[in-house]
């Protein structure tokens, strides 16, 4: 046991075996985690075989790990369920740092069972001679499947390791393995979908228990830190394939809020969610959207009344991103338009807020089924507005719990780009006095990319001159000097054609230049007009949308430009008039709270011309053969 009298390094006592319990939580699925660092002691430990606790040297800069002894040393768990200790899990994920000390005689196993650690269905073995394999052992023989893309590992340098076990129980149960570089931290090596090498009379069974053992001779220590077992979510639904989400070039994205809810969808928090401006009924004067959606094709109950009527006197309708079957229907919208996919908006300064939690991981989940049914990609967009200092480690965290519970960098639809999955942070180096700092906003850059990805930075639409919009703090370049994709916001600060002309020459263009010569993508963002009237007191229809003109202008210079990617802003952004999924032209009739229109178009024409506007990222159209029939179809 860990006490706070313990000396700089300890012996746990002989035939001793450190046994990890692990409990699902309801909000979380890390099931067990320790990174030895406090010496207080801990509800998952105790006591048994072969275990030092070191006090300095750890993995990633830290001080405590664990080793264990050469002919044995061992730690054990169990992959658990708190009210079915018998079931064990179908799905998980075992991660660590591990270290070797003998170059010719560094060697381990992770044994994975659903019984007990005696002859193990599944024997993962390093040997330093011989590389990674899997070791089955019956009738007294033991046999060695070799397991090719896994690399020797260098003696007293620390590795980051991850083991995922997928469908066990199941026939077609597999595994993948990630390595990283020495002392690194992002996963540089893989061997993906092995199938379960199984004794003669082993059948498929849930994994229930696990053992990390030191298999060396002799004096060859094995150090292991940051252990982390999770049990994983990941989707099994089926996968259309439509778009390549291996690239984000050539590419149209849109921004896809989610946030909408409605008193009745299911969700844990009561009454409207981003309908109103207050809390209270969704009627005339508490309104917080300019636009009103069309909800003609959703089914009866994935509609909600409000205190708005029609001009016929009937209720006027919303939706709640809440729903799956609507989210869905967005994404065959996306489809049916050709609109290459979303960036989900993740918003951090609710992470803490079980409720706000709540919402964003069902939308995401949503997200992920739609993209994944209708052939589009979609990745994550962290919106950093509204984060106090301090609170970095939220995003942090969430990232971790994203990609190692949901597993979400390996569906099929989710965004790669340049061979690493595509993760975006929204918010970095405003001017409008945000608590957060440029040191925060660099830790966490740091971390994405040491974690593996590809990162997009969403910046002022000045952020290059330090100017306007944009803090004032060099140190803000230094930053996005490091990113892979910036994309600069533009929602607002223009608001006419010639407008948009005028930014692209002056500052889109040379704002290209800027990252060419540092290897950098850029990915321009497009909004259709803008009106925040309802939420803000401010004039209705603001940014006009000139019947589709301002839009397709936008489109326009960014071809002239010659963009590779365009952000669209937004899918379905009614609160500030942005969205371009398909809205009513026949607004509810109020006195105080007014709504702008599409002019007259038809509900389905900014996805049209969303739609058109992809073909010609696409380089499918030409620019001049398309302008006239993208505005008046």
């Amino acid at each position: 046991m860990y006490s706070k009298t313990m000396p700089r390094a300890f012996q746990f006592q002989c035939y001793a075996a450190i046994i990890l319990v692990f409990a699902v939580s309801a909000t979380a699925q890390i099931i067990g985690q320790d990174s030895f660092e406090t010496s207080n002691s801990s509800t998952i430990w105790s006591q048994t075989q072969g275990v030092t606790i070191q006090n300095s040297g750890g993995a990633n800069a830290t001080q405590r790990f664990a080793s264990l002894s050469s002919n044995g040393g061992t730690f054990e768990g169990n992959l658990t369920v708190p009210n079915k200790p018998a079931q064990g899990l179908s799905d998980f994920s075992i991660e660590l740092f591990f270290r070797t000390q003998n170059a010719t005689n560094g060697q381990f196993t992770l044994q994975i069972t659903p019984a007990s650690p005696t002859n193990p269905p599944l024997t993962l073995c390093y040997e330093a001679r011989k590389g990674w394999g899997i070791s089955s052992g019956s009738n007294g023989k033991t046999s060695w499947k070799p397991i090719s893309g896994m690399k020797i590992v260098s003696p007293d340098a620390w590795y980051r390791f991850r083991f995922v076990g997928r469908d066990w129980g199941e026939t077609n149960a597999n595994y993948n393995l990630q390595l990283s570089d020495p002392n690194g931290n992002a996963f540089t090596t893989s061997a993906t979908n092995l199938a379960f090498f199984q004794g003669s009379n082993s059948v498929a069974q849930l994994a229930r228990h696990f053992a990390l053992v030191n298999t060396a001779d002799g004096n060859s220590s094995f150090d292991v830190d940051e252990v982390s077992i999770a049990a994983i979510t990941p989707y099994k639904g089926p996968v259309i394939k439509g778009v390549n989400t291996k690239t984000l070039f050539g590419k149209v994205m849109c921004g896809y809020q989610g946030w909408f809810g409605a008193p009745g969808d299911g969700r844990s928090e009561q009454g409207w969610r981003h309908w109103t401006k207050h809390y209270g009924p969704f009627a005339d004067g508490n309104a917080k959207v300019d636009l009103w959606p069309d909800v003609s094709e959703l089914d009866t109950n994935q509609r909600f009344p409000t205190d708005f009527k029609m001009a016929d006197g009937s209720p006027a309708e919303v939706f709640s991103s809440f729903e799956k079957p609507t989210v869905l229907k967005h994404f065959q919208w996306m489809q049916d338009y050709g609109i290459d996919g979303v960036f989900v908006q993740r918003f951090a300064n609710g992470l803490r807020n079980q409720a706000s939690l709540e919402h964003c991981n069902t939308v995401l989940a949503n997200c992920r089924e739609g993209a994944n049914l209708h052939g589009r990609a979609y990745a994550v967009m962290y919106d950093l507005s509204g984060l106090p200092a301090g609170h970095i480690d939220d995003v942090i965290n969430d990232w971790r719990a994203l990609r190692n519970e949901m597993v979400i960098t390996e569906d099929p639809a989710y965004l790669n780009h340049r061979g690493k999955p595509v993760v975006a942070i929204w918010g970095i180096g405003f001017n409008d006095r945000r608590d957060y700092t440029l040191a925060e906003c660099r830790r966490l850059v740091e971390f994405l990319k040491n974690d593996g990805c590809t990162v997009m930075l969403g910046v002022p639409t000045n952020w290059r001159e330090l100017k306007g919009d944009a803090v004032s703090d060099p140190a803000l370049l230094d930053i996005l000097a490091m990113a892979d994709i910036i994309s600069p916001w533009t929602v607002g600060r223009y608001s006419s054609p010639a407008g948009a002309a005028k930014y692209a020459e002056n500052i889109l263009k040379p704002d290209l230049a800027w990252c060419r010569e540092r290897g950098i993508d850029l990915l321009p963002v497009v909004f259709p007009g803008f009106s925040w009237h309802n939420m803000k007191d401010g004039p209705s229809d603001q940014i006009p949308r000139l019947r589709g003109q301002f839009l397709w202008s936008q489109f326009r210079e960014a071809k002239r430009a010659n963009v590779s990617m365009v952000y669209v802003a937004m899918f379905d952004e009614v609160d500030e008039g942005t969205a371009i999924f398909k809205c009513i032209n026949d607004v509810p009739v109020g006195q105080k709270s007014k709504f702008v229109t599409y002019e007259g178009l038809p509900s389905d024409f900014y996805l049209k011309m969303v739609g058109t506007g992809t073909k010609l990222i696409h380089d499918k159209t030409t620019l001049e053969g398309k302008l006239s029939s993208s505005q008046h179809d």
